[in-house]
């Protein structure tokens, strides 16, 4: 897992730079940032969410559209390696000094008056608690070091967006807005698990459909008699044989490689 210290402040080293362009950042900016850290696809949705909420606008951003879903269990990514990368996190989270409810109310006093340092201070004070409630989502779909790396995400935006004139009580505001992004990214990530699932099946069923009208009539199927067969339309026969086709592609080239 990428060290959460240099996730938190990679992302805030992109809001110091969209400040002096304008609050604007560029997607390829964003993704460079974090290449090295391999964040799935919905943890770096989340960040320019995060982005977007403080006004600041990100070029060449496309949002996902809502997909298909199937009804299937979604069986948790397994990692080896994951516990013990979680393991060196936290004795890093450790190391960061656990504020007093009296130590809390006054960082955040300094937070209202725009102190960039309390901020700071009230994130990496935070930090194990925010593992403590990813822990409560393990066996749900994502890796323990992805459920941490969306509860620091939802601590940053609770830190920044906590108005006590509204809110009153830090310790409640924060626990939901992390929660909420914990369960909002499993929700992302089974829905699109489940797609995927879905495309998997229909595929295999093109392939059965197409060998079996081969042998029956010793030729190859065009799209439109597959799509009769499947009941559904010739273009999204056409789809399907296109991801056919990719993924075989993908395979031929780890053989390569």
């Amino acid at each position: 897992m990428a060290g959460q210290t240099d996730f938190l402040e990679a992302i805030r080293e992109l809001e110091r730079i969209a400040e002096t362009n304008g609050n604007q950042l560029k997607m390829e900016d964003i993704e460079s940032y974090f290449a090295d850290m391999r964040l799935a696809e919905q943890q770096l949705d989340y960040i320019c969410r995060y982005l977007e909420s403080h006004q600041i606008y990100i070029e060449n951003r496309v949002a996902r559209g809502q997909e298909e879903l199937l009804d299937e269990e979604i069986e948790t990514k397994e990692d080896p390696l994951d516990e013990e990368m979680v393991s060196l996190y936290v004795k890093e989270t450790e190391v960061a000094s656990q504020l007093s409810d009296d130590q809390e109310a006054m960082i955040m006093r300094k937070l209202i008056n725009g102190d960039e340092n309390a901020r700071n201070l009230l994130i990496e004070a935070n930090l194990s608690y925010a593992v403590e409630l990813a822990r409560e989502y393990t066996g749900q779909g994502l890796l323990l070091s992805d459920l941490i790396q969306e509860s620091n995400i939802g601590l940053m935006v609770a830190v920044n967006d906590f108005e006590p004139s509204w809110n009153k009580d830090f310790a409640a505001y924060k626990e939901k807005v992390i929660r909420e992004h914990i369960e909002n990214a499993l929700e992302e990530y089974n829905n699109s698990t489940r797609s995927a699932m879905k495309m998997a099946s229909r595929v295999n069923e093109l392939n059965e459909i197409a060998t079996a009208f081969a042998k029956e009539y010793e030729r190859e199927a065009k799209p439109k008699e597959l799509a009769q067969r499947m009941g559904i339309t010739e273009d999204e026969v056409k789809e399907l044989m296109k991801v056919s086709l990719d993924a075989i592609a993908v395979l031929d080239q780890g053989k390569i490689d």
